[in-house]
C-alpha cells in the first residue's frame, strides 16, 4: 500500500518536471521588468529576436517560442524636453557679439546683446560682455580726444552716456570727458581768434583772448601761444621805432610792459618809451623834423632856431636827464642828436 502511493508521488513529480522542460529549454537570460518584460541582449537572433528588442516572458504577454513572448514592443523611453526656443535665439546672440567684440565692432556687439536682453534671457556672461564693450569704446573716446578728433571722440562718448546698459561708473566717465572736450574746443576757439587778431596787429584782443583760454585751463599750448604773441609785438614795436612811427611805437612798448613778466625786460621797454617820449618832445617843442636828425648837433639845430625857440623847462629836464652826470658841456655840441636820443656816446666824441 504504501508502495503503491510512494509510486504515484514519484509519477506526479515527474509529469511537473517534464511540463516545466519546455520552458527551461527556450528561457535565455535576463531580468524582467514590472511590465513582465526586457530587452534582449544575449543571443538574441538564437531566440527569434533581434538584438535591443523589447519582448514579454511568460504573463506579460502572448505565449509562444515554449513561454517566451516573441511581441515586438519599443522600449519605454524619457518624456522628451521641451526645447527653449527663446534660449536658443540668445544663444546665437551672444556667439555673434562675441565675434564682433573679437573684431573690435564693439557698438554692433552691444546691439546684439540687447537683443538677449528682449528675450528677458540676460545673465551674468551678457552683462559682463556689455560693459567690457562699453570700456573699449570709452578708450576709443578718450584716444580720440588725446589726438583732438573731438567730433569722433564725443559720438563715443554719448553713446555711453545714453545707453541704458551702461554702468554708472562708466557712465561718470563719460560726462567727465565730455566735460574736458568742452573746454578744450572752447581754447581751440579762443588761441584761433588769437592767432587771428595778432595778425591784425590788433595786440590788445590777442592778450584778452589768451587770458579768457588762461581762464578755462592752464595749457601748455597756451603758454607757447602767449610768448609767441609777446615775441611779434616786441618786434613790432622795435620796426615801428625805428621807422620813427612812434605813436605805434609807444601804444607797442606799453603793452609790452603790461604783459611781461620778466623784470629786465620790462626795464627796457620803459626805457624805450622814455625815448620815445623824448623825441616826441622835441619834435613838438622844436619842430625837429626827424630826417634832420641824421648829421646834425643839437646845438646847431638850436642855434638854427634860437630866435623862433620858446624855453621850456621840461625839455631841459629830459634833456639834462639823458646825459650822464660825468659828462662836460661840450657833449651837448659835439654829439650827433640821434647819438644823443640813445643815451649819448662820449667816447664817440
Amino acid at each position: 500500500m504504501v508502495r503503491n502511493g510512494f509510486s504515484s508521488i514519484i509519477s506526479v513529480l515527474l509529469c511537473c518536471f517534464l511540463l516545466l522542460l519546455p520552458f527551461t529549454a527556450n528561457a535565455h537570460p535576463g531580468r524582467t521588468d514590472s511590465n513582465g518584460g526586457h530587452t534582449c541582449r544575449t543571443n538574441c537572433e538564437k531566440w527569434g529576436l533581434k538584438y535591443g528588442e523589447y519582448h514579454y516572458h511568460n504573463g506579460g504577454g502572448s505565449a509562444s517560442n515554449g513561454g517566451s513572448s516573441s511581441t515586438s514592443k519599443s522600449a519605454p523611453s524619457s518624456p522628451v524636453p521641451k526645447v527653449d526656443e527663446n534660449q536658443v535665439k540668445a544663444d546665437k546672440y551672444y556667439t555673434a557679439a562675441m565675434d564682433l567684440y573679437n573684431r573690435a565692432d564693439y557698438q554692433k556687439a552691444i546691439t546684439e546683446l540687447e537683443k538677449i536682453y528682449e528675450l528677458d534671457k540676460g545673465n551674468r556672461k551678457t552683462e559682463n560682455l556689455i560693459q567690457k564693450s562699453m570700456s573699449n569704446i570709452y578708450e576709443l573716446a578718450n584716444s580720440k580726444a588725446n589726438e583732438e578728433d573731438y567730433s569722433t571722440a564725443k559720438v563715443y562718448a554719448v553713446y555711453i552716456k545714453e545707453n541704458q546698459h551702461s554702468s554708472a561708473e562708466i557712465k561718470q566717465k563719460a560726462k567727465g570727458l565730455l566735460a574736458q572736450i568742452g573746454e578744450n574746443e572752447k581754447i581751440n576757439e579762443l588761441l584761433n581768434k588769437v592767432t587771428i587778431a595778432r595778425d591784425k596787429k590788433n595786440y590788445v584782443e590777442a592778450f584778452g583772448f589768451i587770458q579768457e583760454a588762461q581762464k578755462v585751463k592752464e595749457l601748455d599750448r597756451t603758454k607757447s601761444l602767449y610768448n609767441e604773441t609777446v615775441e611779434v609785438l616786441a618786434s613790432d614795436a622795435e620796426e615801428a621805432f625805428h621807422k620813427k612811427k612812434y605813436g605805434d611805437a609807444e601804444k607797442f612798448y606799453k603793452l609790452l610792459v603790461e604783459n611781461t613778466e620778466m623784470p629786465t625786460l620790462i626795464s627796457q621797454y620803459q626805457k624805450k618809451l622814455q625815448r620815445i617820449q623824448v623825441e616826441q618832445l622835441l619834435n613838438k617843442s622844436f619842430d625837429i623834423d626827424t630826417a634832420d636828425f641824421e648829421g646834425t648837433s643839437l646845438f646847431n639845430h638850436l642855434m638854427k632856431e634860437e630866435n623862433n625857440t620858446s624855453y621850456d623847462e621840461n625839455i631841459i629836464n629830459i634833456l639834462k636827464n639823458s646825459l650822464q652826470e660825468d659828462d662836460s658841456m661840450n657833449y651837448i655840441f659835439s654829439v650827433n642828436i640821434k647819438e644823443l636820443f640813445k643815451g649819448g656816446d662820449k667816447d664817440a666824441s
